[in-house]
């Protein structure tokens, strides 16, 4: 039994990559967030093991909110671990999370390496502008005790009886375990600072989106969708050039669905977004 106590605490122990530290100060800070709620779960768990699997457990379950709230109260940012197939139900993933995930999950399979895919991404809650950081969290070796296919029976009952709902086994090795997820408000709405940032956006040249005979999507629609989802972190104009270059037509269906590994939008609201990018690299090459 103590050899299973010991696994609990293994994947908080497992050392990840040394990164270089980020330039960008919200990202720098973020990740030391971070590091500090790992320091202080790991001495949590290296005291809970001393008394059984249900305390070592709990640990994950009853002070890994404290210590995350504890942590927000210090710092100001606000700690989540969602992830794709949880074991809490609280930590089911909110919209904005779940895409960035699926994005997580598409890079690994094109060859990146996940403990170092991070996301810094300006977003707004209830009127509230905040930094949105993401850091994924792969699944190493010894997190397959808890979370794989041959889970030991006495520990899967004590999961199990914490968890009736349980999601979170099956995983392999390399794959995508979770990720934290950690918000720090920017300013209040009635802020003098809470005026949108100056950007070039489109408008500022002159363009409009308009529908075309024959086009799969809706620009109209594909611009609302896109600022409401996409601009935190893309620039239209330099993802529309990206994607189509000198844009012809035709080529809108060949990239209709590069947008479904996000998992914000559907099939057809997907073809939106795509039918206004298109739109404005038309635009664009006819007025640069």
């Amino acid at each position: 039994m103590r050899a299973l106590l010991l696994v609990l605490a293994v994947c908080l122990l497992f050392p990840w990559p040394v990164v270089a530290a980020d330039p960008d100060p919200l990202v720098a800070e973020a990740q030391t967030v971070i590091q500090r709620v790992r320091d202080t779960m790991i001495r949590e768990m290296q005291t809970a093991m001393q008394l059984g699997p249900s305390q070592a457990i709990g640990v994950c379950r009853h002070l890994a909110p404290e210590i995350a709230q504890q942590i927000e109260r210090e710092t100001g940012w606000e700690v989540r671990r969602p992830a794709l197939r949880v074991r809490n139900p609280a930590n089911k993933p909110t919209e904005d999370e779940r895409g960035v995930l699926l994005s997580f999950v598409s890079r690994s399979v094109a060859g990146q390496d996940i403990s170092r895919m991070n996301t810094m991404r300006r977003v707004t809650r209830d009127g509230v502008a905040y930094a949105h950081f993401m850091q994924a969290i792969p699944t190493f070796e010894p997190c397959l005790a808890c979370h794989g296919d041959n889970i030991d029976p006495g520990l899967h009952r004590e999961i199990r009886k914490l968890y009736p709902e349980d999601q979170a086994t099956g995983y392999e090795v390399g794959d995508l375990r979770g990720a934290f997820s950690l918000y720090r408000a920017l300013h209040m709405p009635d802020s003098p600072t809470a005026a949108e940032p100056a950007t070039t956006a489109p408008d500022d040249i002159g363009y409009r989106p308009t529908p075309r005979e024959g086009a799969i999507g809706d620009p109209v629609e594909g611009r609302r969708l896109f600022e409401r989802h996409c601009q935190s972190c893309h620039a239209p104009d330099n993802l529309s050039v990206h994607l189509f270059g000198v844009a012809t037509p035709e080529s809108e269906a060949d990239v209709c669905s590069f947008l479904k590994t996000h998992g914000i939008t559907d099939k057809a609201q997907d073809c939106d977004v795509i039918a206004y990018l298109q739109d404005l690299a038309l635009f664009l090459a006819e007025n640069r």
